[in-house]
């Protein structure tokens, strides 16, 4: 979810619907405001200290229109604070929702085969659904259900809603539930992935702070300058870097450097799953924090090795200075 993080952005999407009516608006410029917290649990052997639960504002905003296989598709971008992560391209049918593509924070248009239905029409209390398909190269399995009608009440006020409760198996085994309002969205989500073993991996809840208005896009914050952090992974804690590790390494050490740093800026390392088998693409498995103490501070995250050894696959760390992306280390791990 993840900032990177965004644990798995496909199930915490807050779409458009229509039946009869439009079920929320979909305007250009229309934007969703939500409070996003992050609770991680179980992690292992992972040793990335810091507080168990984080709070971000995460933005949904309808930006135009884009057209992918001679279809016009809605443009809906997620923003984590003035950074877009993704945009889905929708499509607004008879009987529902339907994603057709994504974008990825890298720019890259991924299809999504078959077309996936994120939300159906009329909504009715027993209705259900399946998604088995690909997003890219990955698998993904999902069985949703509309459970019924429920009152919630978030920042944004009280609400009567459609709750919609899915099962997903693959890529990762996860709970999503959606508290939908016709007219508003979804003003409530939560997701729990789970662990191999069956415990709360990462919980990532969902609540809309007002009701979606028209306005311009967030303006994304310049990048620091050039120069302003070093960054790499090592074997050992004053070694020289390397992108190479086995699956049995003790322990890889995330280290940076500074030059010239704002004061008391905080200082993030990001430690994401890129591309490793059986789990999401740009999942994001930890992350930790620190603040410099001078322009010129430098420091090391560890990351420990886990119980049965690291996955092997292509890995890498995000150093942030502040909200901005400061540096990145990839590295990769074989057996």
């Amino acid at each position: 979810m993840t900032n990177r993080s965004l644990a798995l952005v496909l199930a915490i999407c807050p779409l458009t619907c229509v039946a009869a009516d439009p079920l929320i608006p979909t305007t250009d410029g229309t934007g969703w405001n939500y409070d996003l917290v992050q609770e991680r649990g179980d992690r292992g052997d992972l040793d990335l200290t810091e507080p168990m639960k984080d709070r971000f504002t995460v933005t949904y905003r309808v930006g135009g229109t884009q057209k992918v296989d001679n279809k016009d598709l809605l443009k809906l971008e997620l923003y984590r604070g003035a950074t877009l992560v993704s945009t889905d391209l929708i499509a607004v049918e008879e009987h529902g929702i339907v994603c057709l593509a994504r974008i990825d924070e890298k720019g890259t248009l991924i299809k999504l085969i078959p077309p996936q239905k994120m939300l159906a029409a009329p909504l009715k209390a027993g209705m259900s659904w399946n998604f088995d398909g690909q997003i890219g190269q990955t698998k993904v399995n999902q069985h949703y259900k509309i459970t019924g009608e429920q009152d919630v009440v978030v920042a944004a006020g009280k609400f009567h809603t459609w709750r919609i409760h899915c099962d997903q198996t693959a890529p990762v085994s996860a709970t999503i539930d959606r508290w939908f309002v016709p007219g508003t969205g979804f003003v409530k989500v939560v997701t729990a992935i789970k662990a191999p073993a069956g415990g709360l991996l990462q919980q990532t809840s969902l609540e809309l702070k007002e009701l979606p208005r028209i306005a311009a896009a967030p303006q994304q914050k310049p990048a620091p300058e050039s120069g302003k952090l070093s960054v790499g992974v090592s074997k050992d804690p004053t070694g020289d870097f390397t992108t190479s590790f086995s699956s049995e390494t003790p322990a890889i050490y995330a280290r940076w450097t500074g030059r010239g740093l704002p004061q008391r800026a905080n200082i993030r390392a990001v430690w994401i799953a890129e591309n490793v088998p059986d789990v999401s693409n740009n999942y994001e498995i930890d992350k930790s924090s620190t603040v410099a103490s001078t322009p010129d501070s430098h420091g090391t995250f560890t990351l420990s090795r886990p119980e049965g050894g690291w996955a092997p696959g292509d890995y890498r760390v995000e150093f942030y200075v502040d909200d901005a992306l400061a540096g990145t280390a990839r590295l990769k791990i074989a057996k």
